[in-house]
């Protein structure tokens, strides 16, 4: 357990400082929180004024601002996250690596879950930031202050961590470039294109970019996510149970993969 934890908080902080982290993060929370100040009237899901939000629809709203978030920060992760793994194979750190006490489980789990410590909690302290923002500008009632953190636990964790996972895995058996452009591709084409227009994934239970979730559990807007809201809250619930499923499958055959890797050479 000890070497469970200070791989992770190794790989914490190796990722937590690198600058492009940080400045693709800067430069979208500025545009969504622009978004979000600024006044744009037209806009149907838009908080114009404290009194718009209610106790009917505050979680409504949570859950909208932080899907907004869902549509572009995963890419930032997925391609920031498909050389961590990848990384420690091309320079030879995992050859060192296997020459110690360390075993395959603990390095692979310490990895993900560093990386996915890095990629997450800067976003979760900036939804924490914005929701006292919000009420201070007057834009939504202080119980937004709650609200949005408890979105973001359920809308975009479980999109950075299947995400974390298929990118420290993939990178591995294809080059980096072209994981990272073709996962720019799926995560547009899994998640945002509707199936009525061209044959995807999104809707299924396989969706990993928050739709089923914030409709099943926060309510959603016909107006701003146009398509099916029949979603139930047990759907959204076997859809999170289905993406860890998939996590977990993907960490083990990550785990199966490297050791055969390591038994060839």
């Amino acid at each position: 357990m000890l070497q469970l934890f200070d791989l992770a908080h190794h790989e914490f902080k190796m990722s937590i400082r690198r600058p492009s982290l940080w400045i693709a993060y800067g430069l979208l929370m500025a545009f969504f929180v622009g978004s979000l100040v600024l006044p744009f009237s037209d806009d149907p899901a838009r908080v114009d004024a404290q009194n718009v939000i209610s106790g009917a629809n505050l979680w409504q709203y949570a859950g909208e601002y932080v899907f907004q978030f869902n549509v572009f920060l995963p890419i930032v992760v997925g391609i920031l996250v498909a050389d961590r793994m990848q990384r420690d194979f091309r320079l030879g750190v995992r050859e060192l690596q296997e020459s110690t006490p360390l075993s395959l489980g603990t390095y692979i789990l310490g990895k993900y879950l560093g990386v996915l410590s890095s990629m997450f909690l800067p976003v979760f302290a900036w939804i924490i930031a914005l929701g006292v923002l919000l009420p201070a500008l007057s834009l939504a009632p202080w119980e937004m202050a709650y609200a949005l953190p408890v979105a973001c636990l359920a809308i975009t964790l479980p999109a950075f961590a299947f995400v974390t996972a298929f990118s420290l895995a993939c990178p591995l058996v294809m080059p980096l470039r072209v994981y990272q452009i073709l996962f720019v591709g799926y995560w547009f084409w899994g998640n945002f294109i509707s199936p009525e227009f061209f044959p995807t994934i999104n809707g299924t239970l396989l969706t990993a970019g928050g739709s089923i979730v914030f409709n099943g559990f926060f309510g959603g807007f016909p107006a701003r996510n146009p398509g099916p809201l029949e979603y139930t809250a047990v759907y959204a619930s076997l859809n999170l149970i289905v993406l860890a499923l998939c996590i977990v499958a993907v960490l083990v055959t990550l785990y199966v993969y490297i050791g055969k890797k390591a038994q060839r050479a």
